[in-house]
């Protein structure tokens, strides 16, 4: 059984796991970017930590990293990282390579990786075409065609987040965290009756998912807003892929239940029986681990 490094680098974390080839996820370790942020060069401490991952698994010879934003169309540097700026133009894969001769590593955007994990790791009896979409702080997406990362012309192709919705704002503007958050207060402003969000100090997706739960007004029409600009992104995608299987994962994603009928109305009102007939809309499976799993199945020839 090969074993392989996975290393997710997220905007609150930097998570690292040792992963067999089946998927089996051996050891973990997680690092608070915080942390790494805290002496003020975020670059050199990211690769000081992985320095030290590689120090103490010797037997890893192919290393696999995620990273939320843009990467160069040779999968050597990163480009455009917008909650990690101080990455940007940093050529991180020339760098590993010089300090660690015989060992290969392997680049992709977050998204991307976690849409290979679910491919090779979830279980699931998926097709060779899908569409990966990540609900969280914001929205990512990877698509798999022909079980092959789509990179796009020029490497960066898919930021379904940032496809421009009816009203004037992105996908992400509308449903990440900061803008749904601000949805469900205005919810809560304009609603007459009771709620339970009126007694809580700041409002976040678990405060609304365990208030939906309760049937709260505000908390489900909070739900039927995400579903809305959901279902509208997937559609979209949809027209312009070709593709009719959807992976919904992130964090949010815990509150499909709430959002499902919403998504679903959405999709039949611009698509047509093409795509309605043979759609299949899963929530994905890796959940925390997505990240890890997605970077290590980069290994996979």
């Amino acid at each position: 059984m090969e074993i392989f490094t996975g290393i997710d680098i997220g905007g609150s974390s930097v998570k690292f796991g040792l992963v067999e080839s089946d998927g089996k996820l051996l050891e973990k370790k997680k690092v608070p970017v915080k942390e790494l942020r805290a002496s003020g060069v975020l670059s050199e401490n990211i690769l000081a930590s992985i320095q030290e991952w590689i120090k103490d698994h010797p037997q890893v010879k192919e290393i696999g990293i995620g990273v939320p934003g843009m990467i160069s169309r040779d999968r050597r540097s990163l480009v455009e990282l917008a909650n990690m700026p101080e990455l940007n133009g940093l050529p991180i894969v020339e760098l590993l390579e010089k300090a660690n001769p015989g060992i290969a590593f392997y680049l992709e955007n977050d998204a991307n990786a976690a849409a290979l994990g679910e491919y090779y790791f979830s279980g699931q009896q998926l097709p060779e075409n899908f569409l990966l979409v990540t609900l969280g702080t914001g929205v990512g997406s990877g698509l798999i065609i022909d079980h092959k990362i789509f990179k796009g012309a020029d490497g960066n192709g898919l930021e379904l987040g940032h496809i421009v919705a009816g009203n004037g704002k992105s996908i992400e503007q509308n449903i990440g965290k900061v803008g749904f958050y601000a949805k469900a207060a205005e919810l809560l402003k304009e609603h007459k009756g009771k709620s339970v969000l009126r007694d809580v100090a700041k409002i976040d997706d678990d405060i609304l998912l365990e208030a939906a739960r309760d049937d709260d007004p505000v908390a489900l029409k909070a739900f039927a807003y995400y579903g809305k600009y959901v279902g509208e992104a997937l559609a979209t995608a949809a027209y312009i892929l070709d593709v009719k299987t959807f992976i919904i994962g992130g964090g949010v994603a815990k509150g499909y239940p709430f959002m499902q009928e919403h998504v679903l109305k959405s999709m039949q009102k611009f698509l047509t029986p093409y795509y309605l007939d043979k759609l299949d809309i899963r929530l994905a499976v890796l959940r925390n681990n997505a990240g890890i799993l997605g970077a290590a199945a980069l290994c996979f020839k």
